[in-house]
């Protein structure tokens, strides 16, 4: 087509033997946003840096405007008319706005930089994509929705014809996303060609032209937003249907009372908070962004020292002095920070399960055939997608990082799970995979705690819904159909008022 702006036909990728991308194709067209769909692990990261140079393809062709590119640097592809925005940025934090726009690139006079000339020119793109803030402000000083816009400034000032936006909406609000996508459909009108990868469905059809579908390496298949459903769609995306309807508990024992809080307090971020836990429920945490809920779950493990308060265990007082002891107890947490909290990325997909459960393979000398045993064990239980148990944890998928994760803690044989956002930054398909997990553990007698800010995930899985407002419960309700995604919102924001 005339308006073809890139093409990738017959890309194909391997690493270690392990073949990522099998044959996989991408077109975009001049003036639309192309979405780039798949699970976690489908290859359309691999795809992405392929096409900005950061991997070398072994197999295929791509075209820009009709030209076809040979194998380029990085650099050589951003000089084509290429930019890919990550989500974590390619910025200098240490130096300005006009400084990471222009560098490599930077205007001269006399043989050296006209920062004059830069500053003003910086605040022309600045200006185009609404950044109102002085050009030499230093970047690290910067929202993350800021930052991101100093790369779209940073990509247009290069005379961009491809921009790549990847997750990039992961990690800012709704009205700075309302911004975002002002953005996108201004640089659309501009001829750019975009490719947008996205986790969060509803925000596809609200940007995006065309779709473009991946799995397991391979394409699918390209689809008109405007033409299809998130039900088709997501089985393109996992080859099979994923259930959106409420999930039925019937674990639950409503006489059994496996854990009670009573009116804890944390420094000025909890207060007076009282809950109670049944045998066999799955309780929702909902809230906003600082309302209390991850320090609510970190004072119950004792990963924060509470100011007031009791937490009882099966009826008897528990001092949980410790995270150590809350784990003896059978009380995890699964941390929202799994990349931080949750694993220790350079180690092996093995050492990550057995980490806390040292005392299972051995006392004086680790048992290296048991640890390989349980994580093969443990690969097959939670359908960890990994070809081997010694891979790097950093360099799985975010839903298997996120199974590992459970792995590990569902051998300690706890009764207690604090999820802390389990499914944010990976796909429905990994998400249904989750949701499949923690309903066996009920099934198991387990009980959990899931903190979401996913408000439609919360009404999927909880029997009943507690709502944090600056560090109060402003509700205790039963998950029914009349429990709207307005009545949680309003609980949240007014405490129900």
């Amino acid at each position: 087509m005339s308006d073809r702006i890139l093409q990738m036909e017959g890309i194909s990728k391997s690493f270690f033997g392990v073949q990522v991308l099998k044959n996989a194709q991408l077109e975009v067209r001049k003036g639309e946003v192309h979405v780039l769909l798949g699970e976690n692990g489908a290859g359309k990261s691999t795809m992405i840096k392929i096409l900005s140079g950061a991997y070398k393809r072994e197999e295929g062709k791509i075209y820009l405007n009709g030209e076809e590119l040979p194998i380029l640097t990085p650099k050589e592809v951003i000089d084509k008319g290429i930019s890919v925005i990550y989500q974590e940025f390619n910025l200098n934090p240490h130096v300005s706005i006009w400084e990471n726009i222009f560098m490599g690139k930077e205007f001269t006079k006399h043989g050296i930089i006209d920062s004059s000339k830069s500053k003003s020119e910086a605040k022309k793109y600045m200006e185009l994509i609404g950044l109102d803030c002085e050009p030499d402000l230093l970047v690290g000083n910067l929202s993350i929705a800021q930052k991101q816009m100093v790369e779209i400034a940073k990509a247009i000032s290069m005379d961009v014809k491809v921009l790549v936006l990847d997750e990039p909406t992961a990690s800012i609000t709704d009205k700075e996303t309302e911004r975002l996508f002002s953005i996108v459909r201004e640089l659309k009108a501009k001829g750019i060609g975009i490719i947008y990868i996205s986790h969060r469905m509803s925000e596809l059809f609200e940007i995006g032209d065309r779709c473009s579908v991946m799995r397991d390496g391979e394409y699918i298949d390209t689809v008109e937003l405007s033409k299809t459903s998130v039900e088709e769609l997501t089985k393109m995306m996992v080859g099979r249907s994923v259930s959106f309807e409420r999930y039925q508990n019937k674990a639950l024992d409503t006489k059994s009372e496996v854990l009670k809080v009573e009116n804890l307090n944390y420094k000025k971020l909890l207060k007076n908070v009282s809950f109670h836990l049944h045998k066999g429920e799955i309780l929702g945490m909902s809230g906003l962004v600082g309302a209390g809920r991850t320090e609510l779950a970190k004072c119950i493990i004792g990963a924060y020292t509470k100011s007031s308060g009791t937490v009882y265990l099966n009826g008897n007082e528990y001092s949980n002095a410790s995270i150590c002891k809350s784990i003896d107890h059978g009380i995890v947490y699964l941390s929202e920070d799994r990349k931080d909290e949750g694993l220790v990325l350079m180690h092996s997909l093995k050492d990550n399960i057995a980490l806390p459960n040292l005392s299972l393979f051995g006392k004086f000398m680790l048992s290296k055939s048991k640890m390989e045993c349980t994580a093969k064990e443990s690969v097959e239980k939670l359908m960890i997608k990994a070809h081997s148990t010694d891979i790097q944890a950093k360099n799985l998928s975010g839903g298997n990082q996120q199974k590992v994760v459970i792995a590990k803690w569902l051998l300690t044989n706890a009764q207690i799970f604090i999820f802390d956002e389990p499914t944010r930054g990976i796909d429905v398909g990994a998400r249904d995979e989750i949701y499949q997990i923690m309903g066996k553990l009920v099934k198991e007698g387990k009980s959990i705690i899931m903190i979401s800010s996913d408000i439609p995930e919360i009404q999927k899985m909880c029997d009943r819904v507690l709502v944090l407002k600056d560090g109060e419960i402003t509700a205790d309700v039963k998950n029914t159909t009349e429990l709207t995604q307005e009545k949680i919102l309003s609980y949240a924001l007014t405490g129900g008022k």
